[in-house]
Parts: structure tokens; sequence; C-alpha cells
């Protein structure tokens, strides 16, 4: 395979934000060396809304050359649209997206729900709320002993590390997560709050972690 393309995520694998000027310094990077500037935005919303600036802004006027626009992660069902801002890949799309099996019958019901999912900033009210219970969940964490923020936490994931008590401990209760020490080390854990993310749930996860906290100090 010959090089043809740099892809960053929007948000990052970590749940970090790239700005506008260090989208357009990778860009720049990658067009001089003749290569397309591809991002995969499945949580883009979530950057919007954090960042407080036009979408525009972190994507083509950043120089990005081809986005893939994702929906699911922020309220849609299996809805992603691929956006080619490169008129020359925008040309060959859609041999590509044929010869790559993703032509979906009936694709158009699927695709109705951007209709819905941009209409009056749905997206980035859903993104917004996300990223808030994200927020209240890291400053709970931030206080529970023994327990220490990996990543900073800029949109709607949580990295985190935990006493190995209690997180065995939130497992036997009930509540899910994911395990990230294959990346982060040993105790370490992905926590991701979504649109309809209740306070309460967050407040519940809290209270339980901490007093399996305060049994772990006896």
């Amino acid at each position: 395979m010959q090089p043809g393309s740099v892809s960053i995520s929007q948000t990052t694998e970590v749940g970090c934000l790239y700005t506008p000027a260090e989208v357009r310094a990778l860009a720049d990077v990658a067009h001089g060396a003749s290569l397309k500037l591809h991002m995969d935005g499945a949580r883009l919303a979530n950057a919007v809304a954090s960042l407080k600036v036009p979408a525009a802004e972190i994507t083509w006027r950043a120089g990005v050359d081809i986005l893939s626009l994702g929906a699911t992660k922020n309220g849609a069902l299996a809805a992603e649209a691929v956006v080619c801002f490169d008129t020359d890949a925008a040309a060959t799309f859609a041999f590509r997206r044929k010869r790559a099996g993703q032509l979906f019958s009936k694709m158009r019901f699927v695709s109705a729900q951007l209709d819905a999912y941009l209409k009056d900033g749905l997206w980035l009210r859903n993104a917004g709320r996300a990223n808030a219970a994200a927020s209240r969940l890291a400053a709970g964490i931030e206080a529970l002993p023994g327990a220490a923020l990996l990543v900073p936490v800029q949109a709607n994931e949580v990295f985190a590390r935990l006493p190995g008590t209690v997180i065995a401990g939130l497992a036997e209760r009930g509540f899910r997560f994911h395990p990230w020490d294959h990346a982060l080390g040993p105790d370490s854990v992905r926590l991701v709050t979504a649109f309809n993310t209740r306070d309460e749930d967050i407040d519940a996860f809290l209270a339980a972690a901490r007093a399996l906290a305060a049994i772990g100090r006896r």
C-alpha cells in the first residue's frame, strides 16, 4: 500500500481535543507530503461543543480534506456521513463506497435522522449535555480517596485510576464501564457519558465508589 492520507480522531482516542491551530499544523505537514488529511469525527459534536467554535474552524478551514461525521455516539442509530471538502476526492467517492460494500438498502431512512440531528442545534445540545456529565463525573472522581484522573477531561470521556477494590465493587453492583489496563496501566478505567446520562446516575456511581473506598481504608 502506498501512503495516501493522515487520519486523526476528533475527539482523540483518550478524549482530548485538537484545537484549530493544531489541526492546521497537521494539515500542513500532510499536504506538504502530498497526503490528504482525514478526520474521524465520531465525536465531532463533543469537540465543537467543548471548543465553542464553528465546526468549520476545526475541519475544512483548518485543512481537513475528508470528514467522517458520526451521529451514532450522540443520539442517532447507525447514522454516519462522509463529507468531502476535497472536490477531487468527492468525484470518485460514490464508486469507492460501492466497492467497499457500504451502499445500504434504504439508506435514505437511516440518513433522514441527520435532518433532525442537525436541526436547531440538537447535535450540539446533546453533546454539551454529555460533556457536562463527564465534567461532573470527573470532579467526583478527583475527590475520591485513592483515585486520580489520568487524562484531562475535555469532552465526554473520563480516564481514571481507581482502587482495585472500588473497581471490583462497582462491577459487582452492576455499574458498567471498561477496564483500560492495556493502555493506561493497572486499575485504570474508561468511563463515557452520553446525551442521556442523568445527574442522578452519576451521583449514584460516585456514592457507591465513595462507600467502597471507605471500606477499603478500614
